[in-house]
């Protein structure tokens, strides 16, 4: 049985935060991670075990100088050593020696700030294993060198792997008053009582040993609530026709559903903004309709009936009769399924607010006043999480999709795309007032 059975969770945690690190460069400052956006302090890289040692060495003595206590092993040196297996990074408890690959040897990987605390960590800790006590002592070493955004991001990751309880010696009283203290700190605009709050914070959490990102963490668990999330969704790839009609079938299910949308300026991909229960009835409601409009679009042209248009045949300088081209016929076809996809879920959804919102005389006016209250603050919250993304990204133009319309070519097909949205099954045949309440 392991002597260390937290240890490939841990691993695959911080392997995680490492691989968010990576996808930062220029123009990439922030971290999206379940609809949250994050910026990272800078993560130091070397180019050589002896960097490193340096590196570990001002580590040491800043926790030294700033009275960071670990019982007393911020004052034992650590020392580093190159390591010939490329495929890992060890501390040795006997002589307190971080072992490292070169970067001749395939250590790249190991020579950035993460790996490198995660052996310091070890050093302050002073007992081997990767449970809960050595992940507090990471989780606080990281706070101390004033990288709080890294720490939550690993906190974050270690509760996704199943280690979210970092620590079981304490009681949930004290990581209840230090997040209060930080509350208090992000709540005000007076820097002076901010850094009081802080300074009070850290205090506490020095004195419990307690990682400033672990009482974040359980404040989270404990005020646990929806919030809005941006998730991109893969529409198809460059250069295929019917891009933006598609785009546009999406578009007229996420409006009603609470959602909003930025797209991409080739119409290859959305991003959904809104409460992830809308985004994933959103998604599935697209990808049921998506396959029978296409479907119906087929047996639609199939058929033969495309009705007949007028052209000028410039030759012969005289107009000529024959079948709308079958591309003209699809695309019409799909614009105006579209738009009866969207009018009807639109009125569904008025339907089931006035539902929702109506008094019945068995219960009290305050019901129906607090279900629109609740609706009018998720529509708020939605809003504001939008304009943010777009005030976040520059985004300043809109989507006009394809500007010119096939319905008006081909109003024999744009016909067929109504009927054939009117009699769409949506979500199966579920009620219509279920999908866009």
């Amino acid at each position: 049985m392991s002597t260390d059975p937290d240890r490939p969770a841990v691993y695959t945690a911080e392997d995680q935060v490492a691989g968010w690190l990576d996808t930062l460069g220029p123009g990439h400052e922030e971290i999206t991670v379940d609809g949250r956006s994050f910026r990272p302090e800078t993560e130091p890289r070397f180019t050589d075990p002896d960097a490193v040692g340096r590196y570990v060495d001002q580590v040491l003595a800043h926790l030294t100088s700033h009275d960071k206590r670990y019982d007393g092993r911020e004052r034992v040196p650590a020392h580093v050593r190159a390591r010939r297996g490329p495929r890992a990074a060890t501390y040795t408890f006997e002589d307190a020696t971080i072992a490292v690959p070169p970067f001749a040897h395939g250590g790249r990987w190991a020579l950035r700030g993460l790996v490198v605390l995660h052996e310091v960590a070890h050093h302050l800790h002073g007992e081997p294993g990767h449970g809960p006590a050595f992940r507090a002592t990471f989780l606080r070493l990281l706070e101390d060198l004033g990288q709080p955004v890294l720490a939550e991001l690993l906190q974050h990751a270690y509760a996704e792997e199943g280690l979210g309880q970092v620590t079981h010696t304490v009681d949930d009283g004290t990581l209840a008053k230090i997040a209060k203290l930080l509350r208090q700190a992000e709540g005000t605009r007076n820097e002076h009582e901010q850094a009081a709050f802080l300074a009070k914070a850290q205090g506490l959490a020095t004195r419990h040993s307690i990682a400033l990102a672990l009482a974040r963490a359980h404040t989270a668990r404990a005020e646990r609530t929806d919030r809005p999330v941006a998730e991109n969704y893969r529409i198809g790839e460059p250069g295929k026709r019917g891009l933006a009609r598609y785009v546009r079938l999406l578009v007229n299910i996420a409006h009603p559903n609470d959602l909003r949308c930025t797209i991409s300026h080739d119409s290859t991909a959305v991003t959904l903004y809104g409460f992830a229960a809308d985004i994933e009835v959103t998604k599935a409601l697209y990808e049921s309709l998506l396959v029978q409009m296409v479907a119906d679009c087929e047996r639609y042209l199939a058929s033969g009936h495309r009705e007949p248009v007028r052209t000028w045949d410039k030759q012969r300088r005289r107009w000529r009769t024959k079948p709308v081209a079958t591309i003209t016929a699809r695309l019409a076809f799909y614009e105006a399924y579209a738009l009866r996809i969207g009018q009807r879920l639109e009125s569904a959804r008025q339907d089931a607010i006035a539902e929702a919102t109506a008094s019945p005389t068995a219960e009290p006016v305050a019901t129906s006043t607090e279900t629109a209250l609740a609706l009018r603050q998720k529509e708020v919250a939605v809003h504001d999480y939008f304009a943010e993304a777009l005030r976040r990204n520059r985004i300043r133009s809109t989507w006009r999709g394809d500007r010119r319309s096939s319905m008006d070519i081909a109003p024999g097909a744009a016909g067929e795309g109504r009927r054939a949205a009117g009699r769409a099954r949506l979500d199966g045949g579920s009620e219509e007032r279920r999908l866009s309440s």
